[in-house]
């Protein structure tokens, strides 16, 4: 969402619910606790910046009415049709930024900064001095509007009234860095009074602090591996290459994993128990198990939306929706060759070890000695892809050519 440290949000948070959590326990009404949660997060917005509050209130607003259209001819035949251009209507703002960078950044702090001040000169002024901001909580928010739209065009869920829209469009510990929640996670808690409970809020604050361990412990001793892609400024050998490509890895995973605990935890404070978002991806030892224990609220937006609307549960189509449920989650990070290489990459990974299994079924009492084996050469492999996610596509011949030459 925007260009800092996502523990400064986090810290706001956690100060803020201080004064929040007794409020929300002590009010009796649905309607008021639904409304502590909404004005939580967009407080917290505010404070990234009014014009980031201003984008996120105009986009939810949108998803509200859409969500509404999504009942429209829902018993046409060509209603697929309809619904996918609410879709398309809900992606339009995260694809013109994904898309077209250089221009939708500046465009967006500019334009939504003079509608910022046109409404308020005070607010404005607020605004004029925060930073440039990147909306990345943007891909977060989009693919919770896409879920929202898919239940109530499938009439898993009834058309969200506006305070719980409110609600779940700014539930305050996922804004930043996800995970990627579903409104039925939340919805149970939005409908009837949650009495506090203290195992409620010794679990949250136990799983923020292993979400700070990882993040402030692990991670941080491990920051120095980002500069394994400064590619201009160093050089070295092909195994120092991959021993830092595998410390990169390790850190990438203990400071994303770690900031998602942080949010779980938040979240479980105020009685709401959100899925996990990794189960230890890197102990796995193919493919399958990896995308099922790697930022899991993705794979399972992914698997239910793309992946069994496509056939992924029959043979016959099982492969192009395998390969159409990866190019979604690599997109996901960013719209470029590298990320379309890193689909393909995972997608070729995935369907050669259904094949695999399909002829030579693993064992499930094999030895110690092969699960370690099996999972070195995951880990390898997995390494090989993270490139990807990072450089450009004129470093990468670079930068693979120095992991084996």
């Amino acid at each position: 969402m925007l260009d800092t440290d996502p523990f400064v949000y986090f810290s706001d948070l956690l100060v803020l619910m201080a004064v929040v959590v007794p409020i929300y326990y002590l009010v009796p009404w649905a309607w008021a606790r639904q409304l502590v949660l909404g004005l939580t997060g967009s407080y917290l917005t505010f404070l990234i910046a009014p014009r980031l509050l201003l984008f996120f209130v105009i986009f939810w607003l949108l998803v509200y009415g859409l969500q509404h259209a999504a009942t429209l001819f829902r018993d046409r035949r060509a209603s697929w049709v309809w619904t996918t251009l609410l879709i398309g209507l809900a992606l339009t703002p995260m694809l013109a930024w994904k898309l077209f960078p250089e221009w939708a950044v500046p465009d967006f702090n500019e334009r939504f900064h003079e509608l910022v001040t046109w409404l308020n000169p005070w607010t404005g002024a607020i605004d004029r001095v925060r930073s440039l901001i990147l909306p990345i909580g943007l891909s977060f928010a989009t693919f919770r509007a896409i879920d929202q739209l898919i239940k109530v065009r499938l009439e898993i869920v009834e058309p969200l009234s506006p305070l719980r829209q409110f609600a779940f469009a700014f539930f305050p510990s996922v804004l930043v860095i996800g995970p990627v929640i579903e409104y039925t996670e939340i919805e149970e808690g939005l409908t009837r009074r949650t009495r506090w409970d203290p195992q409620d809020t010794l679990s949250g604050l136990l799983t923020i602090a292993l979400g700070a361990v990882k993040v402030f412990g692990a991670a941080y001793l491990l920051r120095g591996s980002q500069g394994v892609f400064a590619l201009e400024t160093r050089d070295g050998s092909p195994l120092e290459y991959w021993l830092e490509l595998a410390m990169y890895a390790w850190y990438f995973f203990f400071n994303f994993s770690g900031f998602s605990d942080m949010a779980i935890g938040c979240a479980r404070i105020f009685g709401y128990r959100l899925a996990p978002n990794f189960n230890n991806p890197y102990l796995k030892t193919n493919p399958q198990d990896f995308w099922n224990s790697w930022h899991m609220s993705l794979t399972r937006f992914a698997q239910r939306n793309v992946f069994v609307p496509m056939g992924g549960m029959r043979a016959r189509t099982q492969y192009v929706a395998i390969a159409a449920t990866m190019m979604v989650i690599a997109l996901w990070h960013d719209v470029s060759v590298p990320l379309v290489i890193f689909g393909v990459y995972h997608s070729v990974g995935l369907i050669a070890h259904r094949r695999w299994v399909a002829s030579r079924p693993v064992s499930a009492d094999r030895s110690l000695a092969r699960r370690v084996g099996a999972n070195v050469v995951f880990f390898g492999y997995f390494l090989l892809s993270l490139p990807l996610l990072s450089l450009e596509l004129a470093t990468l011949p670079d930068f693979y050519g120095r992991l084996f030459s």
